[in-house]
């Protein structure tokens, strides 16, 4: 108990803002006091942490896995240097330039990275490190080749001046440290506002994203897009600190060098990269007489971390961190909850699915299946497993396109759309197994389903301006409501890997709501809940078509329907073998064989 209660005050520590202000002011005012090599070295730190942050928010955040990241880290060094020495351009411009084509490189890489994955993925990158590294050893002419690129302006030479001031080490230590802070609070508020809640939803599960209307493409392209971008910045910092670039400081072991640290930091953790960069700058200095022993060192490490703290020190030292802004939290406290998000128009269009069918090769998955179901009442499909049930669901949603058919929702032609377009049509699902994000809690789950409904920008959201967070707060309001509705309230701040199966499944259904649909696909729903737990759902199904939403239900409970469906669609085989009500379904000859067999037919009969 002891040892959690360090942790959280190492962590509201950290966390607090006078802590870094403090921290900020004392290295700004302190460094006139160290000596030249320590002020150096802990520019490298800072150049260090600015990277980590890069692959942090690519695969701590949005799980996009990267063996190359010491191309776009080169790519800003080389265009800062090259603009600076051979075209006379002011560091002051260099330097952003340098970041801007970093953060395109990024998003180019994002369109074939984003059609592969796992290890797949990590050799796409690590071919575009290693195509980088070709470049620079042979382009001669504008990267010097094997020779290096010498004469880059230079803090450690005293060569370089910005907006035609001298820039000495010390004063370059005090930029770098300015640039790094507002790095880390842009990483901090990006983390707790929308973007960062969506890259943490695409890394867990990209199906379970694009349901409550996250594009799982757009959001790896802006994850690759920012994270060349702070790598570039990386980048072309070093380049005006050493003078000297040459192609070995941007091969692969580069970039394996800034994975161990972000992986040792504890990914995901903005204070646990800080802390691992410090680490392996420091040490390397220090331990000069087993620098050819480097790489095994930082496999000993890396392997130690992955068996022992598989968090990372951050892990080990401090509390997970959290995903919601605190003063949008307090704000929400001056709106209270907000019932609006459970009020819902009368009426509306309805859903209809009109002769679907899905082929997989020579497998007729649905063969011409159609139905319709309408706002304000619960539509039963049920059927024995394999039968078709979810197939109809994800072409519902948009994950699979149908072989022919036609899927229509509130008068628009709906077929084929992308399952995030599909969510923002307003038509949202559930699981047969609930995919929430482990590591967040109940909250910040719930507030993942209003995603679509944020409107302020990126820019707002990393710099946490006031629109931002009114916005933000306004939905958390509309968040309490749904944990009241859902019975969910007590467990509000607690992770969801810490909750029983039955309340996982609960947030999901809370998590759909917040989306706003209009329509909604439960997918058994009640699978593995207890008498007391399907009984507090059937409550919510009921609360749901009050509010006049049109509800496609599946579920294997006979009973726990039976009480409350309008209707029932019955499929066998990809095939729509009954439509009516339920006590006609049990009566029903069709279905009784598909159920029990020909033979229990005639026993009925």
């Amino acid at each position: 108990m002891s040892g959690r209660r360090l942790r959280g005050a190492l962590s509201r520590l950290v966390a607090h803002p006078a802590f870094f202000l403090a921290l900020v002011a004392t290295l700004l005012v302190g460094c006139r006091w160290l000596s030249g090599g320590t002020v150096q070295i802990l520019t490298f730190v800072l150049i260090a942490v600015i990277f980590a942050q890069s692959i942090n928010l690519l695969t701590g955040l949005a799980g996009q896995i990267s063996l190359g990241h010491a191309g776009f880290f080169g790519i800003g060094a080389y265009c800062s240097g090259i603009l600076a020495k051979a075209h006379g351009v002011d560091v002051a411009l260099s330097v952003p330039a340098a970041a801007l084509l970093a953060a395109v490189a990024g998003w180019l890489l994002s369109f074939p990275a984003g059609r592969v994955r796992d290890v797949y993925l990590a050799m796409m990158t690590l071919g575009f490190g290693m195509i980088f590294y070709e470049i620079v050893r042979e382009w001669n002419d504008v990267t010097g080749g094997t020779m290096g690129f010498p004469g880059v302006p230079s803090a450690a030479l005293r060569t370089l001046s910005i907006l035609g001031l001298p820039v000495d080490g010390v004063t370059y230590f005090q930029i770098v440290l300015l640039v790094t802070a507002l790095v880390l609070v842009l990483m901090r508020n990006l983390t707790q506002s929308r973007i960062g809640r969506a890259l943490f939803a695409i890394h867990v599960s990209e199906v379970a994203a694009g349901s409550i209307g996250i594009p799982a493409g757009a959001t790896k392209q802006l994850a690759y897009t920012l994270s060349g971008a702070l790598a570039g910045l990386a980048g072309a910092l070093y380049a005006h600190l050493v003078g000297y670039l040459g192609p070995e400081s941007f091969a692969l072991p580069r970039s394996i060098e800034v994975l161990v640290i972000s992986i040792v930091g504890g990914l995901g953790s903005i204070a646990g990269q800080v802390l691992s960069a410090t680490l392996f700058t420091f040490l390397p200095e220090r331990l000069q007489v087993f620098a050819e022993y480097q790489f095994i060192a930082y496999g000993i490490i890396l392997t130690f971390s992955l068996v022992v703290l598989p968090k990372g020190i951050a892990g080990l030292l401090l509390e997970p961190p959290r995903f919601i802004k605190p003063r949008a939290l307090k704000r929400t406290a001056v709106f209270g909850p907000d019932p609006s998000v459970l009020q819902r128009e009368a009426g509306g269009g309805s859903l209809e699915v009109e002769a679907v069918t899905m082929r997989f090769g020579g497998l007729v998955a649905l063969d011409e299946v159609s139905l319709r179901v309408e706002p304000g009442r619960i539509t039963a499909l049920v059927g024995p497993n394999g039968s078709g049930k979810s197939t109809l669901v994800n072409v519902v949603c948009g994950l699979y396109r149908p072989s022919a058919g036609r899927i229509a929702f509130e008068g628009r032609d709906v077929t084929g759309l992308s399952d995030h377009r599909i969510a923002l049509a307003r038509i949202v699902r559930t699981f047969q197994d609930p995919r929430l994000v482990p590591h967040f809690t109940v909250r910040e789950n719930l507030l993942l389903g209003a995603h679509r409904l944020l409107r302020h920008s990126g820019v707002a959201a990393a710099l946490a301006l006031p629109s931002a967070l009114e916005e933000e707060a306004r939905q958390l309001a509309a968040v309490e409501a749904v944990l009241a509705l859902t019975d969910l309230t007590a467990v509000a701040d607690r992770t969801v890997s810490t909750l029983p199966y039955g309340t996982r499944r609960m947030a999901e259904v809370g998590r759909a709501l917040l989306a706003q649909p209009r329509a909604i696909l439960l997918d058994e729903p009640a699978a593995g809940l207890s008498e007391a737990e399907m009984e507090r759902l059937a409550q919510v199904i009921r609360d749901m078509k009050a509010m006049g939403l049109a509800i496609l239900l599946i579920d294997h409970h006979m009973d726990f329907l039976a009480e409350l469906v309008d209707d029932v669609v019955v499929l066998d085989s990809g095939r729509v073998i009954y439509r009516g009500d339920i006590s006609g379904m049990r009566r029903d000859p069709g279905v009784i064989a598909a159920y029990l067999g020909d033979e229990a037919v005639h026993a009925h009969a």
